[in-house]
């Protein structure tokens, strides 16, 4: 086999790689429009048409109304809960740092709701650089029916517990590989020790690799056409070498 040698750049391909077939083993768990839709006509809805029809009949065309207003697809929530982070810690009995996911409370914590269609909402004025709507805190938000916006609030956590852990055990799992090509100073050591390797690493480079060992494998098919006729041709060969030139 050729050498290949276990570079940076190689690493950072592998790992990059790797997190590719991660993502597509596990996909992105999203929250769904039809929660969005709900906790919007829950807590905005007809509200937000209302309330921008009262500031036009009052004041008319003395303030732009249109600056109070925003119409998007996502409606900013946030709302305090349990979530999940990979840790990295020391660990004294095996004497290395290690990747952990473990749990964290968070107690405002910003959700993207995906909507059906762009809906009115109330523009952020506190954030003059880009036009935002504001984000509603859920945790101090209690509509009439509290049953259902329980309900749509449990499902927004469950999301968001389930990507985050996702999140976390691809990092704890990246650190996993990284700590073990570290082991290897050639691509060739890596594959012998972890054939599976070979679907994280570029088809060039396991040409490369590979080369050596072909070349061999040609050389050794013409020695074998060439074993059983040998004999009697350098007979003739070293016969007429001794005898010299004329």
């Amino acid at each position: 086999m050729a050498t290949v040698r276990m570079a940076d750049y190689l690493r950072r391909d592998i790992v990059k790689k790797f997190k590719d077939f991660y993502d597509k083993s596990n996909p992105e768990v999203k929250h769904t429009t039809y929660i969005g839709d709900k906790v919007y006509d829950l807590l905005l809805g007809s509200k937000t048409e209302k309330f921008e029809e009262q500031v036009v009949d009052i004041f008319g065309t003395y303030i732009n109304s249109e600056k109070f207003f925003i119409k998007s697809n996502k409606l900013p929530v946030s709302l305090s809960m349990l979530v999940y982070d990979d840790v990295r810690e020391f660990n004294e009995m095996e004497n290395k740092h290690t990747r952990e996911v473990q749990e964290k409370f968070e107690e405002k914590r910003e959700v993207e709701l995906p909507l059906s269609s762009e809906s009115l909402q109330l523009a952020d004025q506190n954030r003059s650089w880009r036009e935002t709507p504001v984000t509603l805190e859920l945790d101090k938000h209690k509509p009439e029916d509290t049953h259902l916006f329980d309900l749509y609030l449990k499902k927004i956590i469950s999301v968001e517990q389930r990507e985050t852990k996702r999140l976390a055990k691809r990092e704890v799992d990246v650190d996993k590989v990284e700590t073990a090509l570290e082991q290897f100073t050639t691509l060739n050591q890596a594959l012998k020790a972890w054939p599976a390797l070979t679907k994280l690493v570029s088809q060039d480079k396991i040409s490369k690799v590979h080369e050596k060992q072909q070349r061999k494998r040609k050389e050794q098919q013409q020695r074998s056409k060439i074993k059983p006729i040998e004999q009697g041709l350098n007979q003739t060969i070293l016969t007429a070498s001794l005898l010299g030139d004329d």
